[in-house]
């Protein structure tokens, strides 16, 4: 499922500043860039879109567990894309079986860190928008995440400069949708993807 997130930004509760806001208010099923499964909290989740003529987009987020004992990301799914690999090290190219999420520790999947590669894409992603997410924890479960969909060049989420400059190179209104109809357009239709991210990005 593709979500629309620049009714999301407008809130303003889509910027970086707002995390501790976040916080103090809890989270909730309904929070864009904090979930809570049992003990762990996946904050600020976000997918490196590819980039034109690539097939591949790079999975980032801030994993917390508060609890005594670790867990493993061991699954990333949606309908859009087909394969999910795990890389706990983006200086190897081994694939490994799982992110470990120590105890009383914060995980950070980032470009130039750990990472989760997805290929395999059946339908498009467009810049600025959210992918609906399932990520699978070994112990904890399953839990739905909302991912910004970012870039091929960011290094972050909520990247500005990053969309800007996609937005410039693809001629992007910048006030973004302005209706229903792009929403419908890339929910439904099937077609190649051409975007992705370069291995030397991850």
């Amino acid at each position: 499922m593709m979500i629309k997130r620049r009714d999301l930004l407008l809130s303003g509760g889509a910027m970086l500043c707002g995390a501790a806001a976040t916080s103090l208010m809890g989270s909730s099923s309904a929070d864009a860039h904090e979930y809570e499964l049992g003990k762990l909290v996946v904050e600020h989740p976000w997918v490196r879109a590819p980039a034109d003529g690539d097939n591949k987009a790079y999975f980032y987020a801030f994993i917390h567990n508060n609890g005594d004992a670790p867990d493993r990301l061991i699954g990333v799914k949606a309908e859009k894309f087909g394969q999910a690999e795990f890389h706990a090290d983006a200086r190897l190219d081994e694939k490994s079986n799982g992110i470990v999420i120590p105890p009383k520790e914060s995980t950070t999947l980032a470009p130039g860190g750990a990472y989760v590669l997805l290929s395999d894409f059946k339908k498009h992603i467009e810049v600025g928008w959210g992918l609906e997410m399932t990520l699978v924890f070994e112990k904890a479960g399953e839990v739905v995440i909302d991912a910004a969909i970012e870039a091929p060049d960011a290094m972050h989420a909520h990247d500005a400069e990053a969309q800007a400059r996609w937005e410039k190179a693809h001629n992007k209104d910048t006030a973004g949708p302005a209706s229903g109809e792009h929403e419908h357009h890339h929910d439904h239709e099937d077609h190649d993807h051409h975007d992705g991210a370069s291995p030397a990005g991850k």
